[in-house]
C-alpha cells in the first residue's frame, strides 16, 4: 500500500506539473473547448502507459547503454517542442497557430515518443516503483496500469482549465498574452530538460 502511495504522488506530481503535454492540453482546450480535446487526454494516457511498458521491456536499459540515442532523442523532442513554441508564440491567434485541430488519441499517444519529460516519467516510474514481489510483467502492467489511471483526470484538467481560459479571452490583447505565456512555458520545458 506504501508503495502504491508513492507511485500514485509520483504519477500526480510528473503528471500535474507544467511540462510540453499540459501546455498542449490548454492550448487546445482553449482553441477547441474540452470536449473535443477529451481525445488527446485519453492518447496521452496510453502513450505514457505504453512507454512504461517499453521501458520496463528493456529500453530503459538501450537508452542507458547508447548514450548518443538518448542524446538523438532529448534533441529531437527538444526542436520539436521548440517548433511548437515558435508556432504558438507567433500565431495572430490561438485557433491559427500550431494546432490546426485537435491531436486526437493517435496523436496524443505518439507525441510522447518526443516528449522529453514523459521519458523520464516513464523511466523514473518503471525503475522505482515496479513492485518486487510481483512477476516482472505484472508489476510493469500494474505501474503502467497507474499512471493512466492518474494521467487521465490531471490531463483533463489542464484541458479544462484551457476551456475555461477560452471563454474568459475577449480580445486580441487577451489571445497575444495567452500565447505569448504558452510559447514561454514551452521554451522553459525544454531549458529544463537540458539543466
Amino acid at each position: 500500500m506504501t508503495q502504491l502511495l508513492a507511485l500514485v504522488g509520483f504519477s500526480f506530481v510528473s503528471s500535474f506539473t507544467p511540462g510540453p503535454n499540459n501546455i498542449l492540453l490548454w492550448a487546445s482546450g482553449a482553441t477547441f473547448g474540452f470536449w473535443r480535446t477529451l481525445p488527446h487526454v485519453i492518447g496521452t494516457a496510453l502513450g505514457l502507459g505504453a512507454m512504461a511498458l517499453a521501458a520496463a521491456a528493456g529500453l530503459a536499459a538501450v537508452v542507458v547503454a547508447v548514450p548518443e540515442l538518448a542524446f538523438a532523442m532529448r534533441l529531437g523532442g527538444s526542436a520539436y517542442l521548440l517548433y511548437l513554441a515558435w508556432q504558438i508564440g507567433r500565431s495572430r491567434r490561438l485557433q491559427s497557430a500550431a494546432l490546426a485541430r485537435p491531436l486526437g488519441v493517435r496523436g496524443g499517444a505518439t507525441f510522447q515518443l518526443l516528449n522529453p519529460k514523459a521519458w523520464i516519467f516513464a523511466l523514473g516510474a518503471v525503475t522505482t516503483f515496479r513492485p518486487t514481489d510481483l512477476p516482472p510483467a505484472t508489476g510493469s502492467a500494474f505501474v503502467a496500469l497507474v499512471m493512466m489511471l492518474v494521467i487521465v483526470p490531471t490531463a483533463a484538467a489542464w484541458a479544462g482549465a484551457g476551456g475555461a481560459m477560452s471563454r474568459l479571452m475577449s480580445g486580441e490583447r487577451s489571445h497575444r498574452i495567452v500565447r505569448i505565456t504558452l510559447a514561454v512555458m514551452v521554451i522553459f520545458t525544454v531549458a529544463l530538460v537540458w539543466l
